[in-house]
Formats: C-alpha cells, sequence, structure tokens
C-alpha cells in the first residue's frame, strides 16, 4: 500500500512543534519539538525529518491575527515555507493556526498537565491540531 504520509509544523523562531499523519492520511499525532537556531538550521532540521519519514505533503500552520490579516510571524513563516521548498521537492500547504495553541493548552489542561514548563509539548501539540485540521478538510 503506497504511503500518503503528512508532516504538520507549528513554526516559530525558536521551537518547531511537528505532528505526523498515519500513512494513508487521515490521523495526525504530535511527533517531536524541533530547538532551531536560525532560518537555515529550521530548514534543515524540517528536511532532515522529511526525509526520515517518506512526507509527501508540508503543512505549515500560519500565524493570522484573529481578524485573519497577515501578522509579522505569518510573514516570517512564510519565509521559512519559501526557504524550505527550496530544499525540497514535496508541496507545501498552509492551514489557519489561529487558536490551536490555546486548544492545545486545553488539550494538556483537560489531561490535569500544566501549561507552565510544557511549551515544547504545547507546540507539537499545536502541530497535530493543524495538520489534523488540514487532513479534516482534504478528507471531506
Amino acid at each position: 500500500m503506497e504511503s500518503n504520509r503528512f508532516l504538520g509544523l507549528d513554526y516559530g523562531s525558536r521551537r518547531i512543534g511537528v505532528a505526523i499523519s498515519d500513512p494513508q492520511g487521515l490521523i495526525a499525532q504530535p511527533l517531536d519539538t524541533l530547538i532551531v537556531s536560525g532560518m537555515k538550521n529550521a530548514v534543515e532540521q524540517v528536511k532532515n525529518l522529511i526525509d526520515e519519514n517518506e512526507i509527501n505533503d508540508i503543512v505549515i500552520g500560519l500565524p493570522l491575527n484573529l481578524s485573519g490579516q497577515p501578522s509579522d510571524l505569518s510573514r516570517e513563516t512564510e519565509l521559512f515555507a519559501t526557504e524550505l521548498k527550496k530544499e525540497i521537492k514535496q508541496p507545501v500547504y498552509f492551514e489557519d493556526e489561529r487558536l490551536s495553541s490555546k486548544q492545545a493548552e486545553q488539550v494538556l489542561h483537560s489531561h490535569g498537565k500544566k501549561i507552565k514548563g510544557n511549551k515544547g509539548k504545547i507546540d507539537r501539540i499545536s502541530a497535530a491540531i493543524i495538520l489534523q485540521s488540514y487532513l479534516d478538510r482534504r478528507n471531506i
């Protein structure tokens, strides 16, 4: 059976939350949080994950303002995507990530976990929420 695996990213200049789908591209799960030192290092680490996990498509959360307008971070995220596209052959898609971090915090809280000191876990869960949102829309 052919794999249709997706990688979801919650981009940040210091940390990138990473999620991966099952081989059928239906269910997202948190994978890792990358600690990055600059754009080039971020691209390199993500490229390695893509190669290691035989990823078909990349989904990056786009942090828009609540009004839906681009933010400074959304422009930085788009720059990251542009740099990543230069190094990989897989298509890159954006998914609106408004409130994904809040949802991730609620998931942690509902499991009795503290939010403070769990930023890496929040980033991974956010990436899974972003990826699952994309997969759900895609598979309708």
